[in-house]
């Protein structure tokens, strides 16, 4: 979405961010900015130029109590077919986007793609990232869900991260405040700006070795030639979720026009026809198999709005 120094929302209805100096646009189709592509429309999208637009539009909506969520790359969420009734905000803007190498470390923007930052520090030479290479979406979305891949988890690289709380001040919160477990951060009560990183320094050539491997490693183990698909579950402690749903004889399972991913199990794919809830009703139905043959509750990894 353009953006501007002025107010602009689109629709005649008067909006509670007219007065804020910050583009925002009306009844946004999400499914756009997902990749299931599904889902309705947002009441209100905006698409910050700085941290000072962006901390108007979140105080505004704190004090007004409108419902606010962020969206990064869109790779495991679903929102469903009525929309989003509140305010969603996308961190494109390069002042969300920056990735700065200051050796041995780097300083990142949520807003950045995962992939961009593992490129740049293996560039530089700075190694403790490049098995993430796989790992879709932004910053953000991996600091929050403590993404990891087969050598370790972003968690265990973070130095600091910058967040902004719900009145629109901004912080900064050292290692000693922050928590990274499997897949889970207790980043989940504040909207991320940035964070540093510390890494590793290593020869670039061996590194790029590395993360060409780990590319090739990973995309063999995910859908290929489709974009509509998304992880259904976390991997519980000591084995996979993908290895217990081929166990419980749900690898065929389907719901209307979303079915698992037969040769990776633990995927979802939307099919043409696919709506919110098909994947919602596939997921908990496959959910429901693995407790009934396994005993094992599996955790969501797909975020459902």
């Amino acid at each position: 979405m353009n953006q501007s120094a002025r107010s602009s929302t689109t629709g005649d209805a008067a909006s509670p961010f007219d007065d804020l100096g910050v583009a925002v646009s009306s009844q946004e189709p999400l499914a756009h900015h997902t990749w299931l592509g599904l889902g309705g429309a947002a009441s209100w999208f905006c698409e910050p130029i700085d941290t000072g637009a962006l901390a108007r539009v979140v105080g505004r909506c704190h004090e007004r109590r409108i419902p606010l969520r962020v969206i990064g790359g869109g790779s495991n969420v679903l929102v469903p077919a009525g929309g989003f009734d509140g305010m969603v905000v996308r961190l494109s803007a390069p002042a969300f986007c920056g990735i700065d190498v200051q050796r041995p470390a780097v300083k990142v923007g949520a807003g950045a793609k995962l992939v961009h930052v593992v490129s740049a520090a293996v560039q530089a030479g700075l190694s403790g990232l490049e098995t993430l290479v796989d790992v879709p979406g932004t910053v953000g979305g991996a600091l929050v869900g403590n993404a990891g891949g087969h050598g370790g988890d972003i968690g265990e690289r973070v130095a600091d991260v910058t967040v902004m709380l719900v009145d629109g001040t901004t912080e900064v919160r050292d290692r000693s405040r922050l928590a990274f477990e499997s897949r889970w951060s207790n980043l989940d009560d504040c909207l991320i700006i940035g964070c540093r990183l510390e890494l590793d320094e290593e020869d670039p050539t061996a590194l790029t070795k590395r993360m060409q491997k780990q590319w090739i490693v990973g995309r063999s183990t995910q859908p290929g030639g489709t974009r509509t698909v998304a992880m259904m579950f976390k991997d519980p402690l000591g084995t996979t979720a993908e290895s217990l749903i081929a166990q419980s004889g749900a690898r065929d399972l389907r719901a209307g026009d979303a079915s698992v991913y037969a040769p990776h199990a633990n995927y979802v794919v939307a099919g043409p026809h696919c709506s919110s809830d098909d994947v919602r009703t596939l997921v908990e139905t496959v959910r429901s198999r693995v407790r009934e043959k396994l005993g094992v509750e599996l955790t969501p990894q797909i975020e459902v709005w």
